[in-house]
């Protein structure tokens, strides 16, 4: 019985782990482009509906998607590149989750048999929004869509410029970490 006990607190640990998770990359990508020719690119506009950025955020994901391309030995070209790179945002308000709870209960038991009452209630803490940051990487090669990743991230509203950059330099790198996609 007790070795069911151990099994029983294992299993509950991974679920509580797995739900904690953060979100994973969601990739799209042409299986018949050869990604292996793509090694210049140049940044450019967007063609999907962005959301309102400040000209700082814009500017972190650029540098971001920039620093991450390099680091794969793909260049950044001026005139005449092989891939076309833009992303677009989707901002969000979440009501932040924060709360407390007080619960109440009882038991009565008697010989064999038991029972039990119970009375919960939450109550928030404060009313406060997180800003919920999705941003979508598209790589086009001449005017045709090749590949899309996108990940998100939750973020308090008073989160500082560093944690920001911070913030956007991991989710860029999350993303591009799936790009070139391998061949199966």
């Amino acid at each position: 019985m007790n070795k069911i006990k151990h099994i029983l607190v294992a299993l509950t640990f991974s679920v509580i782990a797995i739900g904690c998770s953060s979100t994973s990359v969601t990739v799209d990508y042409d299986p018949e482009t050869n990604f292996k020719q793509l090694s210049t690119y140049k940044i450019v506009a967007t063609k999907e509906k962005n959301a309102e950025l400040d000209q700082l955020t814009a500017d972190r994901i650029v540098a971001a998607i920039e620093a991450e391309l390099d680091k794969k030995a793909i260049n950044k070209a001026t005139t005449d590149a092989a891939m076309q790179v833009s992303y677009h945002t989707v901002l969000e308000q979440r009501e932040k989750k924060s709360s407390f709870s007080i619960g109440i209960g009882g038991s009565n038991r008697s010989g064999s048999s038991s029972t039990g009452v119970g009375l919960g209630t939450t109550i928030p803490l404060d009313s406060n929004f997180n800003v919920y940051t999705q941003v979508t990487i598209d790589v086009y090669q001449q005017e045709k869509l090749i590949w899309r990743g996108y990940d998100g991230f939750e973020a308090e509203q008073t989160i500082s410029p560093q944690e920001k950059t911070q913030a956007i330099n991991d989710l860029v790198a999350n993303i591009l970490s799936q790009f070139p996609p391998a061949k199966k």
